[in-house]
C-alpha cells in the first residue's frame, strides 16, 4: 500500500485532490451544455426581399450554454450557442451562431452580443447569413438579447436591427 505521506508532502496531496475535484466538477458542469435538443425560430423583415420571412428549425446544438472563463479561449465567462450539430437538410434555419459575454451568471438581459442566422428560402436558395453584431457596439446595429433559464432548458430571445438598411430580426432559440 502506498503511504501518501512518504510519497508526497501533505500539502501536495491536498492540492492534487483539490485540483482533481475542481476538474471533475468543471467537467460535470460543462457537459450539460453539449449536444442539446434545440428548436429555433426567426422572423426577418426589411431585407429588400433577400430573406424576409419566418423560419424554423429543430435538431441538436453542438453547444448551448455558459462556458466558464477557465474553459473559455477568451478568458472570460461567455454564453454560446452553435446550432446545428449535424446537417439540417432542408430546414428553414440552416445555422445559428450566438455569443454574449453579458448573458452569464444571473444576468438575463444583454445589449452586447453577436448573432448570425443562415436560412433556406422556400425556393431552396441560401442567401448570406443575417448578422447582428453589437459587441463591440457598431453604428446602426442595435438589439436586446434576453435569456430565461429553467432546470431543464434555456431560451434566448433576440430582437434587433442591423446597419443594412433597417433589416430587423425577432429570434428565439430553446435548448433542452
Amino acid at each position: 500500500m502506498l503511504n501518501a505521506s512518504r510519497s508526497f508532502p501533505t500539502g501536495r496531496v491536498i492540492l492534487l485532490t483539490l485540483l482533481a475535484l475542481a476538474f471533475c466538477t468543471q467537467a460535470a458542469h460543462s457537459q450539460g451544455i453539449y449536444q442539446r435538443k434545440t428548436t429555433v425560430k426567426a422572423t426577418i423583415a426589411g431585407s429588400h426581399n433577400i430573406y424576409d420571412g419566418s423560419f424554423t428549425g429543430s435538431g441538436v446544438s453542438s453547444i448551448c450554454g455558459e462556458i466558464p472563463k477557465m474553459s473559455s479561449m477568451t478568458g472570460v465567462d461567455t454564453f454560446v450557442i452553435e446550432y446545428p450539430n449535424d446537417d439540417p437538410k432542408n430546414a428553414g434555419i440552416q445555422s445559428v451562431s450566438f455569443g454574449s459575454k453579458q448573458l452569464v451568471g444571473k444576468v438575463t438581459t444583454a445589449r452586447l452580443f453577436t448573432l448570425n442566422v443562415a436560412v433556406r428560402l422556400p425556393n431552396g436558395s441560401k442567401p448570406y447569413a443575417y448578422v447582428l453584431n453589437t459587441d463591440p457596439p457598431r453604428k446602426g446595429n442595435s438589439g436586446v438579447a434576453t435569456i430565461a433559464r429553467s432546470k431543464n432548458s434555456v431560451t434566448v430571445r433576440v430582437k434587433g436591427s442591423n446597419e443594412r438598411g433597417g433589416e430587423t430580426i425577432d429570434f428565439s432559440i430553446t435548448c433542452m
